[in-house]
């Protein structure tokens, strides 16, 4: 991947998959590879939608898994200007409500969970519930059970200032929290800013 020949990529990875076909991680970086690298939607989504319901079947790793399908779709830096619109607004409705659904969220929701989530309901035009998100996110960073307090305090320096750009963007407005402020940086709907780092 590193060497961007991704029909070597292609095969190692679905070698790897057919070696460890229980590997999630494998099926995120194949549905990648053909969605952003190969630009085969066509089989980029059906790989997708498979992931997304093995994933729901294996439950202790279902929502990191969940996560990284709807960073595949609706992440800011990913280019989405050739996915299937209806498509991928689709699966994103359905992944969404299994991360969110308190029934499915195993062990919890996370930061990523929360963020991840917005950048769909922002997408889709539904700011106020992306807003309540991005307000659970921020709650959920300063937590004191969240994290440990020395993972606690890097977290928050690094992505307090981030959600609260991407706050003052979806209310097209200032917002202010502690000493810190963001002034809204865009006039319409489109995915946030946010960069949110994979979980260990």
């Amino acid at each position: 991947m590193e060497a961007k020949d991704w029909p070597a990529a292609l095969s190692a990875v679905e070698e790897g998959i057919a070696a460890m076909p229980d590997n999630l991680a494998f099926r995120q970086i194949h549905a990648d590879l053909l969605l952003h690298k190969m630009r085969d939607t066509a089989t980029g989504f059906q790989v997708l939608r498979q992931l997304v319901r093995d994933a729901i079947e294996k439950q202790s790793e279902a929502l990191r898994a969940l996560v990284g399908v709807m960073r595949q779709l609706f992440d800011a830096k990913n280019d989405k200007a050739h996915l299937p619109r209806a498509e991928r607004f689709a699966i994103g409705r359905d992944v969404s409500e299994h991360i969110l659904n308190p029934g499915q969220a195993f062990g919890g929701l996370n930061f990523s969970s929360y963020v991840v989530v917005a950048q769909y309901y922002y997408e889709s035009g539904d700011k106020q519930r992306a807003i309540e998100l991005i307000e659970q996110a921020m709650t959920w960073l300063d937590h004191p059970k969240a994290m440990p307090d020395d993972m606690r305090e890097g977290a928050k320096k690094y992505f307090m200032s981030q959600l609260l750009q991407t706050l003052a963007n979806y209310r097209g407005e200032k917002v202010c929290c502690s000493e810190s402020c963001s002034i809204s940086q865009e006039k319409s709907p489109g995915a946030p800013k946010v960069q949110p780092q994979e979980e260990a």
